[in-house]
């Protein structure tokens, strides 16, 4: 009876010993206020640019919805083991040291996701590899925060531009309407559509990309249902911004060309992120779809 009583008391003690302890929540605060001094100018330069840069956004949201991913699974990461390990220290000083590079050499994408590197090395210090595998999904969503770097950003916006161009010039020609596509300008008889850097799309797939992310996590069942979800918002927002292109165009052929820029253009761009909006959720019942038939073929 003793030995058994001695046992379930070493197992509470090696539970207890497993939790954090008195001074974890000033632990917590104290890393915070740290965290919070170092990055305070980096993290208002960045709330800056999404108040300022339509591409960024939809930045406000992702630390809100990252806390409410860690919120919602509040539970499940209580009953996991809390030991600290020693791998966060390697990771805390990567992040330091990408925070030292990217200030030398005046590289705001480096400073900024070194944030989320020091705060992974944080996690692994002092709570441990189960409770940073729990973390993991809301941590790395925290990239879609961060603007991209410029060389990144118009590596894909450029493509981007020159498909709009071509399929709008190839849906108008199909359409019967005479078109002249020159570069990334497309000339009708009316007006002539230059497909800006605003027109490329690259604003709809940054925000529907993290939009899909955030979707599939939370309402999709297995990971290659949330992969072709996510991969769909790819054709998805490159056919959205196409129709944008030939609706203005006709707009501006037809109707007349003050209709085709101004307000009714910015309307219309809304009116192509909702079309956007109902193909995720057409690709997401789709989904849903090919999801139930497979699990009923499994033996």
């Amino acid at each position: 009876m003793s030995s058994t009583q001695t046992s379930i008391e070493t197992l509470t003690d090696a539970s207890d010993s497993a939790r954090p302890g008195a001074q974890a929540p000033m632990v917590a605060i104290v890393l915070s206020v740290l965290l919070v001094a170092v990055y305070w100018k980096i993290l208002k330069g960045m709330g800056i640019q999404w108040w300022d840069d339509p591409n960024y956004s939809h930045g406000f949201l992702v630390p809100l919805f990252s806390l409410y991913i860690v919120w919602r699974q509040r539970a499940a990461l209580r009953a996991l083991p809390w030991r600290g390990s020693i791998v966060g220290i390697p990771v805390t000083l990567a992040g330091i040291s990408f925070l030292l590079l990217g200030d030398l050499g005046a590289e705001n994408f480096l400073m900024r996701t070194s944030l989320i590197v020091v705060l992974a090395g944080l996690i692994l210090f002092h709570l441990g590899i189960a409770v940073f595998r729990g973390v993991l999904f809301p941590l790395a969503f925290l990239l879609f925060m961060v603007p991209l770097p410029g060389v990144i950003f118009y590596a894909m916006t450029f493509p981007l531009q020159h498909l709009a161009a071509q399929q709008a010039t190839w849906v108008l020609d199909s359409l019967g309407v005479p078109v002249l596509l020159d570069g990334n300008i497309i000339h009708l008889a009316q007006l002539s559509l230059g497909v800006t850097e605003a027109c490329s799309g690259i604003r709809s797939l940054i925000s529907l990309f993290a939009g899909a992310v955030a979707w599939a996590y939370l309402l999709l069942p297995g990971r290659w249902s949330m992969a072709i979800f996510v991969a769909a918002t790819v054709p998805i927002t490159i056919l959205a911004n196409a129709t944008r292109v030939v609706l203005t165009g006709l707009i501006g052929e037809y109707v007349a060309v003050e209709y085709a820029s101004g307000f009714f253009h910015e309307f219309a761009g809304w009116v192509i992120y909702l079309f956007a909006f109902a193909c995720l959720l057409a690709t997401h019942r789709v989904t849903l779809l090919f999801a139930r038939l497979a699990r009923r073929r499994r033996p």
